[in-house]
């Protein structure tokens, strides 16, 4: 049985992807089926709802990556290819939470604190590429424009592979491609 505070989570997620940023606290509160007092005894304010869903988004892909074997790779492509194809195939399979999180993003709703949480669950991925760096298996390019190359170019295979409804072969073939693209632009 899925928790209240998940219902407004999971109501909250599909509001925002309808309808955008601007759906009121009480519409979420409404749908998902309880008082506006409720929601905010879960969350006391529409920005502690976006940074919450945004947080718990993010740590399942973590778990997805975890979950993939990429600190089990010989070495940063494989572990970097790992982490390409399971953050496409998840957002393949959730594709609101791919929708809702890009949102936020770009609209720059998410706080400073919850930016900080995300960037230390996901410290030891970029702990790795830091090691490629100095390895010389990738370019000696700062670390943050690395990161955000990487996230707009498997954004755009993602978004791809939504459009063309990739599954199977297809899919796997679209992620090896994508890979590649991406890896021979950063790769010494």
């Amino acid at each position: 049985m899925i928790s209240k505070q998940d219902h407004i989570l999971q109501t909250a997620l599909e509001l925002f992807a309808a309808e955008g940023l601007a759906v009121p606290t009480a519409k979420i509160a409404k749908e998902a089926g309880v008082a506006n007092g409720t929601l905010f005894n879960y969350f006391p304010t529409k920005q502690g709802l976006i940074d919450t869903l945004y947080l718990n988004i993010k740590k399942e892909v973590v778990q997805k990556f975890q979950a993939g074997g990429a600190d089990k790779a010989k070495n940063l492509k494989e572990s970097s290819l790992v982490l390409w194809g399971s953050y496409i195939r998840w957002s393949i399979a959730n594709p609101l939470k791919h929708k809702v999180t890009n949102m936020f993003m770009s609209a720059n709703i998410v706080s400073p604190s919850v930016l900080a949480q995300v960037k230390d669950i996901f410290r030891p991925f970029h702990e790795l590429m830091q090691k490629g760096i100095k390895q010389r298996e990738i370019k000696n390019i700062d670390l943050d424009s690395l990161c955000q190359i990487k996230v707009a170019q498997v954004g755009v295979s993602i978004d791809q592979a939504l459009a063309r409804n990739l599954k199977g072969k297809a899919l796997e073939t679209h992620i090896l491609t994508s890979f590649d693209i991406y890896w021979n632009g950063v790769a010494l």
